[in-house]
């Protein structure tokens, strides 16, 4: 499982340091996700958008990462207040409550917001500021979205976000993913066969492929998706994954776009 996890991290940092190029068609994007789901015979459980990137080139105190993350809670329309709130502990879903933690360390000031947003989204914004000796330093954000429902108005939550980036004239990265569950554990060469076979629909080809002791992981391109990420020379912009957990009993798909970047 060792070279697993290295093709995992690997496949972050691919997203994280490659410009996506292209603009999505976000509903026939869903439309094909959903139907490579179905076609595995699974059932949707989530969806998840990831949306961020480096938002300024140097570091930033406490005080302008506080108000950076206040700004950006309120355009993401986080709602209510609790303070004191430890962020390990369950998120209080269903309630107008949001989570706030602060972590200082040498060279390193992160900000972690966490609540639910007015679609009923669990939204996760994270904001990194960086400082080496001799270097200006860099701050990232990153903004993470789930909700157990298919995300309808997606489009104008990465508009929105998008927005913010324009106005630190910086390029933001996107991934999309959903998951579902089939019941007890599934082959995973009969789980291959129904993945290459709903593939043919939209002209997608393996780009890179990986299949070790019951977890399945494809990386692909289609011409159906125009965002794209390079993988060496060769493009690639959807990433399917089937795992079983032994715990629940349930087999599960994940497929994401460009690329899976939550755990699996």
């Amino acid at each position: 499982m060792k070279g697993f996890k290295r093709l995992i991290l690997l496949g972050i940092i691919l997203v994280l340091l490659t410009p996506v190029f292209g603009l999505t068609k976000n509903d026939d994007e869903m439309d094909l996700m959903l139907g490579i789901l179905r076609d595995t015979g699974a059932s949707f459980v989530e969806s998840d958008i990831a949306l961020g990137g480096v938002i300024l080139d140097r570091f930033i105190d406490e005080e302008e990462l506080l108000k950076l993350g206040n700004h950006i809670k309120d355009e993401m329309n986080i709602m209510g207040t609790l303070t004191d709130y430890d962020l390990n502990q369950c998120l209080q879903l269903g309630h107008k409550h949001y989570s706030q933690k602060l972590t200082k360390d040498e060279g390193l000031n992160q900000l972690v917001i966490q609540g639910m947003d007015s679609l009923g989204n669990i939204v996760t914004i994270s904001i990194s500021s960086y400082e080496v000796e001799g270097y200006p330093g860099e701050t990232s954000l990153f903004i993470n979205l789930i909700n157990n429902n298919h995300f309808v108005k997606n489009n104008d939550i990465i508009l929105k976000v998008d927005n913010i980036f324009q106005r630190y004239d910086k390029m933001m990265n996107v991934t999309k993913c959903i998951v579902g569950t089939i019941d007890g554990r599934i082959d995973i060469d009969e789980s291959e066969d129904k993945v290459l076979k709903s593939a043919r629909k939209f002209r997608g080809r393996v780009v890179e492929s990986y299949k070790e002791e019951g977890v399945l992981s494809l990386s692909m391109f289609t011409p159906y998706i125009d965002e794209y990420i390079y993988t060496g020379t060769r493009k690639m912009n959807l990433n399917i994954a089937v795992n079983y957990n032994e715990c629940e009993d349930k087999t599960y798909v994940w497929i994401g776009t460009p690329i899976i970047t939550i755990g699996y």
